[in-house]
């Protein structure tokens, strides 16, 4: 019989509740267990709700949220219920105490991964109003599968359709060509992405050089890359002039950089590539992507990972509230998953904020349609 809930509080866990924690996490799971400096440091963490359903003798359950810097996606990563406390309701009540701290940071989804044979949790997450959206292959310790699910959190968010399929860069300096691989593969569903058109499209749209190591690729570079594929492509950029040449300092690199840029641009006057010397203002992205286009920004990732950094995200759909990015850069640590940087909410003032990059606050941002529009016929001589 169950527990009476009637005065079952949910509360934000303290480093005094550690130790019943890990006791708690003991009982409920015999595989995939949080460590004890893993519960530690999701006390201390800025990106994690961890809450407690407090019944005086022993924690009944706990619910972990984790959320990723810059943007406005939750992820539920664990629930935890105590044997005696299962089957009256609790999940619900975590579920529902965590998804309204995840609205009252500007989350508009909530999304989890769960075990594929893990039929009373999906039921569970399924009657809340989570729905599928992906499958991960090989996720647990035992080899099992996990399910993607996903809930909307705020009325207005509406999200991306269809789901954009995630590639993830094979290299440190190809974040540019995974974003086109991705955006194609969002125009043509049946088009393939791999490792050898990324590398391609990276030797076809390279600076050659950049602050360090291998060249980034450039805004027009990306544009040239597209339209040779045979899609129809608008680029916005600003101010005006080579992209990332400040952020050199050798004469000989920067008169490198200045050369390939100049053969992009005449290369461009042959194509009819739509070139636009401005910002592209976020009224107008959202008219572009409700027509059926796919943009590719160039973004800063310090609002991200505190790494000033230029990279390229997808943008695969937007609202009134969002705009959602697919980032390729995956980065593989306990605390992330793929399920996090595909298709993720990121309100329009954070966005504007992320998306210029360096000390001329370089704008760029290519969009693309599928079939190229009509030569521009040349004036004559």
């Amino acid at each position: 019989m169950c527990p009476p809930m009637t005065d079952l509080p949910i509360r934000r866990a303290r480093r005094d509740d550690l130790d019943r924690l890990c006791e708690l996490e003991k009982r409920c799971f015999s595989g995939d267990r949080l460590s004890r400096r893993s519960l530690g440091h999701m006390l201390r963490s800025e990106h994690a709700d961890l809450l407690i359903a407090d019944a005086e003798e022993a924690p009944a359950g706990y619910v972990l949220n984790l959320y990723r810097s810059g943007t406005n996606l939750a992820r539920l990563y664990s629930i935890a219920i105590a044997p005696a406390w299962r089957g009256c309701g609790l999940s619900v009540a975590l579920l529902q105490t965590a998804e309204q701290h995840a609205r009252e940071r500007g989350c508009g989804f909530m999304r989890l991964e769960v075990r594929s044979d893990n039929h009373p949790a999906i039921a569970l997450y399924e009657r809340c109003g989570y729905h599928r959206f992906g499958r991960i292959a090989d996720y647990y310790e035992d080899g099992c599968d996990a399910l993607r699910m996903e809930k909307t959190i705020r009325r207005t968010a509406q999200g991306p359709s269809p789901r954009t399929r995630y590639y993830e860069q094979t290299t440190a300096f190809t974040c540019g060509p995974a974003c086109l691989l991705m955006a194609m593969a969002r125009l043509q569903p049946e088009r393939a992405m791999t490792r050898r058109e990324e590398l391609r499209i990276w030797r076809e749209a390279t600076t050659i050089f950049m602050t360090s190591g291998h060249g980034g690729c450039s805004p027009h570079g990306l544009a040239l890359s597209a339209w040779h594929r045979g899609f129809a492509a608008a680029l916005y950029v600003t101010p005006a002039g080579t992209p990332f040449i400040d952020s050199v300092r050798d004469p000989a690199k920067k008169e490198v950089i200045e050369l390939v840029h100049q053969d992009y641009l005449a290369q461009l006057a042959d194509t009819d590539v739509q070139l636009h010397e401005r910002e592209l203002s976020v009224a107008e992205l959202l008219n572009a992507i409700g027509t059926g286009a796919v943009a590719i920004t160039l973004i800063s990732t310090w609002r991200l990972n505190r790494n000033r950094a230029p990279h390229w995200v997808v943008i695969s759909g937007a609202d009134d509230r969002y705009v959602y990015i697919s980032d390729p850069d995956f980065e593989r640590d306990p605390w992330h998953s793929e399920t996090d940087y595909i298709d993720v909410p990121v309100a329009h003032e954070e966005y504007q904020a992320m998306a210029r990059f360096g000390r001329s606050r370089l704008r760029a941002t290519l969009i693309l349609k599928a079939g190229r529009v009509e030569a521009r016929t040349k004036k004559p001589a």
